[in-house]
């Protein structure tokens, strides 16, 4: 019986391990979307609406309805408490393309309609990257203008929302490298 459950433990914790490393190797085809690289695309005369855009954390935006109000666009309605919520979920890696760029904040779109999400450059750390922009900061979660409403937005899988940066695939930055050949001379004959 104790070989049993040894066992059973033993598969459990390579199922985890197994589930972790394969969100890391999505993650790993990606990188942050930078000040650098927006440059680099307005040099180029690249537009940015042709970028195919990526967040790489959990999203989830709820707000209270009223009961009067229990019609919801997009998303999923919940009861809780005896409140009617409407949850819109963003998976990590759920594509999404720049409708418009306000104030220097990028409106990414991950499903027609008016639902754009701001990120813009973060600070500290993260000043050079785009991250999630909010307001009425509070415990880890913002406040965002999403279909015409606001969301309190948390961090499915991190700790605070400010930690959700948005991606492009490394392949597109790959191809923005400079290529460098190095002569080795020539000597005369």
């Amino acid at each position: 019986m104790k070989n049993i459950f040894s066992a059973l433990c033993l598969f459990a914790f390579i199922g985890f391990l197994s589930s972790c490393s394969s969100s890391r190797k999505a993650g790993k085809n990606y990188v942050p979307f930078t000040r650098e690289l927006k440059d680099r695309l307005e040099m180029e005369n690249i537009d940015i609406k042709q970028v195919q855009f990526y967040v790489d954390q959990k999203l989830i935006m709820s707000r209270y309805l009223d009961d009067n109000k229990a019609q919801v666009t997009s998303g999923v309605l919940k009861l809780e408490n005896g409140r009617y919520i409407n949850e819109v979920i963003v998976n990590p890696f759920t594509p999404g393309v720049c409708e418009d760029i306000t104030n220097g904040n990028l409106m990414i779109s991950f499903e027609k309609g008016n639902n754009n999400l701001g990120f813009g450059l973060g600070s500290n750390y993260s000043a050079n990257q785009y991250v999630l922009y909010g307001f009425e900061w509070k415990n880890g979660t913002a406040v965002v203008n999403f279909d015409n409403n606001k969301f309190r937005v948390r961090c499915g899988t991190c700790s605070d929302v400010a930690s959700a940066r948005l991606m492009i695939k490394k392949s597109v930055v790959d191809k923005f490298q400079k290529k460098t050949r190095v002569l080795e001379g020539r000597k005369v004959d």
